[in-house]
């Protein structure tokens, strides 16, 4: 981290971080959240899936050192419930909530982006929810290559991205994007190539969004950190 982060303040004297990460996440009515995950454990379940696996990935991130966290939510009109859930869990959380602008994906992670920088974050930084047992370690890497890259992508096994990190938005990194079809890493390395912008692309990890994600999560929860994953795969389907 630059040795002058600690003297930094914003406006009313508060210290600001080298980094700040946002995190993306959606509030989890059943039936609104991972509709492929949902075809395999129902409705309810899902929500609870993605929520503790949003809860996991979000303690794994904040034990980073000097790095500020905000939580960027939809849907919009849901920030009571969303502060709830969380403080439920953390007891409290000294990040910011803020509801995600409208748009497609893309438009949405420069937005957040942007509100960093301006914000006056040297390092800004996006993750998504992905399986909870990304290692600690691809985080690090993610900061510390934004002392010398100008782009950092964590890409997931099928070919979209858990992570989007930069030192100066650009909204032309996330231009035409083909979201959903497993192109997505393809055309954001394509942007970043005709735009001259140096990147450092992370090891893939696994995503959270279908039945094949299961059965990798499900090989990976036998750590005591991931009980309450764990009871909600086994749980035996109501009749």
């Amino acid at each position: 981290m630059s040795a002058e982060s600690p003297h930094r303040r914003t406006a009313d004297g508060e210290k600001l971080a080298d980094a700040a990460i946002a995190l993306f996440l959606k509030y989890p009515e059943p039936g609104t959240v991972k509709s492929r995950i949902s075809a395999v454990l129902g409705d309810e379940r899902a929500a609870r899936f993605y929520w503790e696996c949003a809860l996991l990935v979000m303690a794994k991130s904040l034990r980073l050192p000097d790095c500020d966290h905000f939580i960027f939510y939809t849907p919009a009109d849901h920030r009571a419930e969303m502060e709830k859930l969380v403080l439920s869990r953390f007891g409290k959380f000294e990040g910011r909530f803020t509801p995600q602008a409208e748009g497609d994906l893309g438009t949405r992670i420069h937005a957040a982006l942007a509100s960093l920088h301006a914000a006056g974050y040297r390092r800004k930084l996006v993750l998504g929810i992905v399986s909870p047992s990304l290692p600690l370690d691809f985080l690090k890497r993610a900061i510390e290559a934004l002392a010398a890259k100008d782009c950092v992508i964590g890409p997931t096994w099928d070919g979209g991205f858990y992570l989007t990190g930069v030192r100066e938005p650009d909204e032309r990194i996330l231009k035409d994007i083909p979201w959903g079809t497993g192109m997505e890493l393809s055309r954001v390395y394509d942007n970043l190539e005709s735009l001259k912008l140096s990147s450092l692309i992370l090891p893939r990890w696994q995503d959270a969004d279908s039945a094949e994600d299961l059965e990798f999560i499900r090989g990976q929860v036998r750590h005591a950190d991931f009980s309450r994953l764990k009871n909600i795969l086994e749980e035996k389907p109501t009749s």
